[in-house]
């Protein structure tokens, strides 16, 4: 508990009290409290801490079994020069931070969580957009704004579609995988020119969702047709309102065929949200 201080004890047991006894709500009102990124105390702390309280009836450290306060290395010194460190370099490592500083690499990341609170964030990749694209895409957002301020589009009337790709050979992550020996074993595991895989197709709405439709041949623009024309159309088109609903689709290949839109067109008239449409069909593309 030395972790705590005695105004953040004191914090935890009146809670745990005024709270019927439970630790997991003590929990979390602890991490509203100190506005903590993590989790609070762990259900275990916090139960050693009322079992020490309710036999010293105090909150502050007590030498019970023991032979004295083990020694730390979180000094405020320490703690001060970690903060140092990651504020120069951000993208410092753990590792590297414990050279720097000193300690362990254990005792760098107990400062980096509990101490200064920081978050390890990931970088993120985006698809790269030309200013065209952003221009187009601003565009596109204000003309659904000022429709559906005008009672034009109703999102609640919108069917998205999408898929994900599942592999079915598996994947081998060799960082992770390692067998110990006095000698190499040659152990190797085949790989598939062209992995077989599974295409996980549905569509989704405030209504709910039409799907999983599974693919084990490539989504070309026939196989497309003949999902919309035999699953997905005839799934929503008992609906009441089908007449007011919109169709939205991304812009691949096979999606962005005459025969794609003709169908669409046949059912959603021109309440259709896709790349290419109604140019696509205009050029014959």
């Amino acid at each position: 508990m030395s972790r705590y201080s005695v105004s953040e004890r004191i914090f935890i047991v009146r809670t745990y009290y005024s709270n019927n006894n439970n630790p997991i709500v003590t929990q979390r009102k602890f991490a509203t409290e100190f506005k903590l990124k993590t989790t609070g105390p762990s259900v275990s702390t916090i139960n050693r801490l009322i079992q020490k309280f309710e036999r010293t009836g105090s909150v502050c450290d007590d030498m019970f079994g023991n032979v004295g306060r083990p020694l730390s290395v979180k000094t405020p010194e320490k703690i001060e020069r970690t903060r140092q460190v990651f504020e120069r370099s951000p993208r410092t490592s753990i590792r590297k931070a414990a050279q720097q500083v000193g300690i362990k690499r254990e005792s760098v990341r107990q400062i980096v969580v509990a101490d200064l609170q920081l978050f390890p964030y990931k970088i993120q990749i985006h698809q790269r957009l030309s200013q065209r694209s952003v221009e187009q895409r601003l565009e596109f957002a204000n003309t659904i704004v000022e429709m559906i301020d005008n009672h034009q589009f109703d999102v609640n009337m919108l069917w998205c579609r999408d898929e994900a790709h599942f592999h079915l050979d598996g994947y081998v992550n060799r960082q992770n995988w390692s067998i110990w020996g006095t000698e190499n074993p040659h152990f190797a595991i085949e790989k598939s020119l062209y992995p077989r895989r599974v295409t996980v197709w549905s569509a989704l709405s405030s209504r709910g969702i039409v799907g999983a439709i599974f693919f084990e041949q490539t989504v070309n623009s026939a196989r497309y047709v003949e999902t919309l024309r035999n699953q997905f159309i005839p799934a929503i088109q008992s609906e009441p309102d089908f007449e007011s609903m919109w169709f939205m689709q991304d812009g691949a290949t096979p999606q962005r065929t005459n025969e794609v839109f003709d169908l669409l067109e046949e059912h959603f008239k021109e309440r259709i949200v896709a790349l290419g449409y109604p140019k696509s069909k205009k050029y014959g593309h």
